[in-house]
């Protein structure tokens, strides 16, 4: 379903999207870089790298939306050593219209042989790239509630619309589908804060943490599968 989208700045001056249908946003209102690299990339992939030394990480996202996950995530993969392996599920992918009309580059400020969000933006669905030394890039135009998956990962980067807009996707079901996705000592990480999904996130095996969320929000939850 291909809702209008209207285009607003946050407060940190990077663009994003908002469906007013939904009473939703593809980020928060305080900042979408802020947000994303604060809850994915700090709490969630830089956190992984420091407590992990496997040498290859294997990320999963639910939601690919912008695309700005996944970018910050190829930006840092260049300060490691190991490989990164990103696999991100969106059913409503944007259009590379709609992306080009993020101003996403002129935040960084890249060497090079580095691809910038708007090259980035046009990298093919449906095919694995390796777009680095360090990252490998799979988008897949899918619906999580169908999606069967054997391979296993180190970090699921959990970025549906909140849970007002999609309950369904927050379901005890659907993270009981994100546990057993995960290698133990794998992580899910969310802006989420919800105590039902935290609960379904416990029922489901995860210990789970609560962690101070991103300006704006009080808290998120990132979950360790024990």
């Amino acid at each position: 379903m291909n809702y209008c989208k209207n285009l607003f700045k946050t407060e940190d001056g990077s663009m994003s999207f908002r469906i007013e249908k939904l009473n939703e946003s593809y980020h928060s209102k305080n900042g979408a870089i802020t947000e994303s690299q604060f809850v994915y990339i700090q709490e969630g992939y830089s956190y992984w790298n420091e407590t992990n030394k496997k040498g290859v990480c294997n990320i999963f996202e639910m939601g690919y939306g912008t695309g700005l996950n996944a970018y910050l995530s190829y930006l840092e993969s260049q300060k490691h050593h190991s490989k990164t392996y990103y696999t991100s599920l969106e059913l409503f992918p944007l259009s590379v219209k709609e992306t080009a009309c993020l101003n996403y580059d002129k935040f960084f400020k890249t060497q090079k042989d580095i691809l910038t969000f708007e090259n980035f933006s046009k990298i093919e669905w449906e095919i694995g790239q390796d777009l680095s030394e360090h990252f490998n890039l799979f988008k897949k135009e899918f619906d999580f509630e169908k999606f069967e998956e054997i391979k296993k990962y180190d970090i699921i980067f959990y970025d549906a619309f909140g849970y007002h807009a999609q309950p369904e996707l927050w379901s005890m079901k659907n993270m009981q589908k994100c546990y057993d996705m995960l290698f133990f000592g794998g992580i899910w990480i969310s802006y989420c804060a919800k105590g039902s999904v935290r609960r379904a996130l416990e029922k489901s095996g995860f210990e789970v943490e609560r962690l101070p969320g991103p300006p704006g929000k009080r808290e998120m939850l990132r979950a360790l599968k024990v």
